[in-house]
């Protein structure tokens, strides 16, 4: 497992860079944002929750070809579980959704992590171990960020209409109480 510091979130958004080359500074934000913070959505209504659920999940195709699990913490312990893997596998919506609301519940980080985790991105992109982004702009996307106590965004419309992201936050021992291959 990789330490939560600096390098483990720089191999972290290597990996994910790889998988989705079009990612934005939005998408980057987003990823380093839910690996420190959890969901980002608090979950008022767990009946308000399983239904928008649901409505995203039913029109789902399945599809076996995709990554079903993606960590989003250096060390594993948090991931991203995406719907049209989880649907190819035949299993009910049923048994993801307590797994998920106990996430949303239990994880929670901090906004120190957050700050520093951010700042190990930027430098990474200074020093030019990840050369995606315009320096300046990255400059300008942190002045957007701090004023406004680095607040949880949306994906990037590129990202969006490209990889149609639909996924939830799921804790790492959920995953093994599922029977859910973590190989990624």
């Amino acid at each position: 497992m990789m330490p939560n510091k600096p390098e483990g979130w720089l191999e972290l958004l290597q990996v994910h860079l790889s998988w989705y080359p079009l990612m934005g500074l939005r998408d980057i934000y987003k990823l380093l944002y839910q690996g420190v913070m959890g969901s980002e959505h608090l979950i008022a209504s767990p009946e308000g929750f399983i239904n928008y659920l649901a409505e995203e999940f039913d029109p789902l195709l399945p599809d076996r070809s995709g990554r079903l699990l993606e960590p989003i913490r250096p060390d594993q312990t948090l991931l991203r579980i995406n719907l049209r893997p989880f649907k190819a596998q035949q299993m009910e919506l049923d048994l993801l959704i307590p797994a998920v609301l106990e996430t949303a519940r239990s994880f929670s980080g901090n906004l120190a992590e957050l700050q520093s985790a951010w700042t190990g991105f930027v430098q990474s992109c200074e020093r030019g171990s990840i050369s995606n982004f315009d320096i300046k702009e990255i400059h300008h996307f942190t002045s957007w960020l701090e004023p406004l106590g680095f607040p949880a965004v949306h994906h990037s419309e590129t990202y969006s209409r490209e990889y149609q992201p639909a996924y939830r936050l799921i804790s790492e021992p959920f995953v093994h109480r599922l029977g859910l291959d973590h190989a990624g």
